[in-house]
């Protein structure tokens, strides 16, 4: 699926909160969205998924449901079954308790699917929604025992359960140990799916993401290929700290080693760029 971000605002408690937002995320790679908390990443995930109407700009996707697939148009006025069959968006976990399996849970990926009399392959999806999430050994296990970090599988298989083109996530690494936190990654960024995925970790997303786009208070900082962007003059006018920015030995991608300003404490230094 193709999405293009075109000059995108939005207003909430009466402050635009993203102003004029442009980007392109290339179609089926992992493209990192980044940012300082409060930047407006969230909120651009929710407007990208449709959940969210723009005050400026729109949101373009291919329509998937139209005839001929070329036209593009604004996310946020697609059928809201088709847009649920080709966009998934994984949030934050809320820690929410429910009496359900992990199975049923990922089932719930199928409801757009579903008619009166169900759907052919809804057993199929899920299974192979478990499969490639590495969480079938989980299917049986009531959703309140899991750990976070089995929590995310099962979300990231029940987004999959949807069959998306287009896959969000907001913080998908939350929760999750290290090694669990490069395989979740290298299994979106292999998925072959248009995938934005919000990150606060500047590593991970220079080692996994073919592209990123960078907010600071609403508005676009920056949107290329991380070794472009993530510059230590891009990360001390975004973040606030000073920064070296390394090539990685074995896979030549950047690694960035991250220092306070002298003089600074995180109680001190007001983490907003100037201007915010």
């Amino acid at each position: 699926m193709e999405l293009t971000i075109a000059g995108v605002g939005t207003r909430l408690g009466g402050r635009w909160v993203l102003d004029g937002v442009d980007a392109t995320p290339p179609p089926g790679a992992l493209t990192g969205l980044l940012g300082p908390n409060g930047a407006g990443k969230t909120t651009l995930l929710r407007l990208v998924a449709g959940l969210l109407a723009p005050d400026a700009g729109a949101v373009l996707v291919t329509d998937p449901g139209a005839a001929d697939p070329t036209p593009a148009v604004p996310v946020h006025r697609m059928d809201r079954r088709v847009r649920a069959r080709h966009v998934a968006l994984l949030e934050q976990d809320s820690g929410a308790t429910v009496p359900l399996s992990v199975r049923e849970v990922v089932a719930l990926g199928r409801i757009p699917y579903r008619t009166l009399w169900g759907t052919d392959d809804d057993a199929g999806a899920v299974d192979r929604a478990l499969d490639a999430a590495s969480a079938t050994h989980l299917s049986d296990r009531a959703w309140s025992t899991l750990s976070g970090g089995e929590r995310q599988r099962v979300h990231i298989a029940r987004a999959l359960a949807q069959e998306p083109r287009l896959l969000l996530l907001d913080e998908p690494t939350n929760h999750l140990d290290v090694a669990a936190q490069l395989s979740m990654l290298a299994f979106v960024r292999d998925l072959g799916v248009t995938s934005v995925a919000a990150l606060h970790d500047l590593n991970l997303a220079a080692a996994f993401c073919e592209h990123v786009i960078v907010l600071s208070a609403g508005r676009l900082a920056a949107a290329g290929p991380p070794s472009d962007v993530l510059t230590p003059a891009l990360l001390r006018a975004v973040y606030g700290v000073d920064a070296e920015v390394l090539t990685h030995p074995g896979t030549g991608r950047p690694v960035i080693a991250l220092t306070a300003p002298a003089g600074t404490s995180p109680q001190a230094r007001d983490p907003r760029p100037a201007g915010a």
